[in-house]
């Protein structure tokens, strides 16, 4: 089960304050799936209005948008820019099903690219009844 958790990033020294929504599966923040230190906010900032283009990729509707074909799920708080660290995934769509794997950080050379084994598979009306919700 999806759900979309409001998540403050807190205002740091020479850093501002970012309100977003984090993907949680059962429980579990998506970003916990790689291991990485970066400070990032999901793309469904909720400080702005949402990317429809954004939405339209994490429901595998549109292609990704990392250099390698994957879907950026988390970036910059500052920028929202690739390059300051991001992490991505395979998004494919079958149905009302998608499924989200090879989840990474995507590296300048795409053969240093590690992806964390998991996968998470959920039902992209649930995903809109939660962002209707928030």
């Amino acid at each position: 089960m999806i759900r979309l958790v409001p998540t403050v990033r807190e205002r740091r020294k020479y850093q501002r304050e970012r309100r977003y929504l984090d993907f949680e599966i059962d429980g579990v923040s998506v970003r916990s799936l790689v291991d990485t230190e970066l400070d990032l906010i999901s793309v469904l900032a909720t400080d702005h209005p949402h990317d429809p283009q954004s939405l339209a990729r994490v429901l595998g509707e549109a292609a990704g948008d990392a250099p390698d074909g994957r879907t950026l799920l988390y970036v910059c708080p500052e920028c929202e820019d690739i390059e300051c660290g991001a992490i991505a995934a395979k998004v494919s769509r079958r149905g009302d099903l998608v499924t989200w794997r090879d989840f990474g950080v995507p590296e300048q050379d795409e053969a240093d690219n590690e992806y964390a084994e998991h996968t998470v598979t959920f039902s992209a009306r649930e995903f809109l009844r939660e962002l209707a919700g928030r």
